[in-house]
């Protein structure tokens, strides 16, 4: 009883006085706290495909506080529909609770949610696991053909996009677009129940309306591999009427919602996402963030094996034309749409040579692109991956950032940002103990800025204005102790 008793007083200290909240707004691309202090989250993704549909581990506080302890401030938790809604209006009370549990306790540690409406390949009819429910599905009309059509053998194996890419799975889609069999109303309820449950958490970013959306029959209608088209057609109407049913409930925190995933790659009516507002309507481009991924394409038809490292023509395909025409198309998107961005999967890998490469490529442009970011991996129990995601990072910055680097190899950090004197609030630093154990960091920052160890985390710095500070920049450099 007496546990119980302390446990709720520490989480009501902390929905009451923790720094930081997700009472968050989009402004100018940025994710801004109600101090004005620009937002950053590094973080992992745990979705569990199966039943019991919540990733246990998440319930484990010691593995919850390593997280923590690791720099990481953010999660992508996959909220599954099948975990919610067993069966028809049926909603599954254990479930709901198991999550508020997990929640809570990533509360407890700082780290910050995105519940992730998950799916790949849309049912376990067409390849994958039921991302929507099995009863849904079987509401559809079939498709002309059956599953794995038009291919003859089963295509799943390593190659997930194959499934896609069947008449089944286009079909399916189409079906949930069109509100086939109350398919869109069902999803609605859902996410009106997801909304109506955990906005109250201080630590709930976001919902992610569903995760890598498909384009829907392009056999019907084979412009729809034009993402632009796909976006403009079947994703725009669907989220809005998704956002529709979160914002009658929950009218203040952020949307995120996705392209199909080849849409971000390039811009314009045909190759880009599609999309002409964030979900909603122009009224919420200060609550709805672009979520996208990013996984070389050459890499993903040409898997390299697990001792190699990228051949060097695959890594100019990746490094320096693929990559960087993603994060420049993201950058396009959002000055038309509004709203923010968020590097919601990347990775996908862990511990080969060809892994850390392209893991470290993107962790690095990141940074250059002052993009949060939340990793995609199998298991976080890799202590080389977990080093490589423990970054030195800026959570929060105290105006606008201009640059900020962490150069893994030399442990050094760099960020510099137009000071705001308004914000009475501190730009915070991350310094992960993994990176620099024993504070063995040295910290030089110029004239305009003096810093401090946080008296509440060690293993963060606030830096603030020197007092005659008017209009500059601040400029704040972390290198190892030699």
């Amino acid at each position: 009883m007496y546990v119980g008793l302390l446990y709720s007083l520490a989480l009501f200290l902390c929905i009451t006085c923790c720094d930081g909240s997700a009472n968050v707004r989009v402004s100018e691309s940025l994710i801004v706290d109600e101090s004005g202090r620009a937002r950053i989250y590094h973080g992992v993704n745990f979705v569990m495909k199966q039943f019991p549909w919540y990733p246990q581990e998440l319930l484990n506080s010691t593995y919850v506080e390593s997280l923590s302890k690791c720099g990481l401030n953010f999660v992508r938790l996959g909220m599954m529909w099948s975990g919610v809604e067993p069966e028809p209006q049926n909603y599954n009370a254990t479930y709901l609770d198991v999550m508020k549990n997990i929640i809570e306790l990533l509360e407890l540690n700082h780290i910050f949610v995105l519940l992730d409406m998950h799916q790949d390949i849309l049912s376990s009819q067409t390849g994958g696991y039921d991302g929507v429910p099995l009863w849904l599905y079987n509401r559809f009309p079939s498709s002309s053909h059956s599953y794995p059509w038009p291919f003859k053998m089963d295509p799943t194996g390593n190659n997930w996009f194959m499934s896609y890419m069947t008449e089944a799975c286009s079909h399916g889609f189409q079906c949930l677009y069109e509100n086939i069999g109350g398919a869109a109303d069902s999803m609605s309820k859902f996410w009106r129940l997801i909304a109506s449950t955990y906005k109250e958490y201080s630590n709930v970013l976001g919902y992610e309306i569903i995760n890598e959306p498909w384009a829907g029959n392009y056999f019907k209608n084979p412009k729809l591999l034009l993402p632009g088209v796909a976006g403009a057609i079947n994703l725009q109407p669907f989220y809005d009427t998704m956002a529709k049913a979160i914002r009658s409930v929950d009218n203040e925190t952020l949307i995120f919602f996705e392209p199909v995933t080849w849409g971000v790659r390039l811009n314009g009516k045909y190759f880009g996402t599609g999309f002409s507002h964030v979900p909603g309507g122009d009224d919420y481009r200060d609550r709805s963030v672009l979520s996208y991924h990013y996984y070389c394409i050459i890499l993903s038809l040409i898997p390299i094996p697990g001792n190699s490292t990228v051949p060097i023509s695959d890594r100019v395909v990746c490094d320096k034309i693929e990559g960087p025409a993603l994060f420049r198309s993201i950058q396009k998107d959002v000055v038309q749409l509004g709203g923010g961005s968020f590097l919601t999967e990347f990775g996908g890998c862990e511990g080969s040579p060809a892994c850390d490469e392209q893991l470290d490529w993107g962790l690095s442009a990141a940074d250059l692109f002052l993009q949060s970011w939340a990793f995609w991996g199998n298991s976080y129990d890799d202590p080389i991956t977990i080093k490589r995601l423990s970054r030195v990072y800026a959570r929060a910055i105290a105006g606008k950032p201009l640059a900020m680097q962490f150069l893994a190899q030399q442990r050094s950090f760099y960020l510099s940002y137009y000071i705001n004197t308004s914000i009475s609030e501190p730009t915070e630093i991350v310094i992960p103990p993994v990176q620099y154990p024993e504070f063995s960091y040295r910290i030089f920052v110029n004239n305009a800025l003096k810093w401090r160890v946080d008296s509440k985390e060690s293993n963060v710095i606030l830096v603030e204005p020197n007092d005659q500070t008017q209009g500059l920049i601040g400029v704040i450099e972390i290198h190892p102790k030699y």
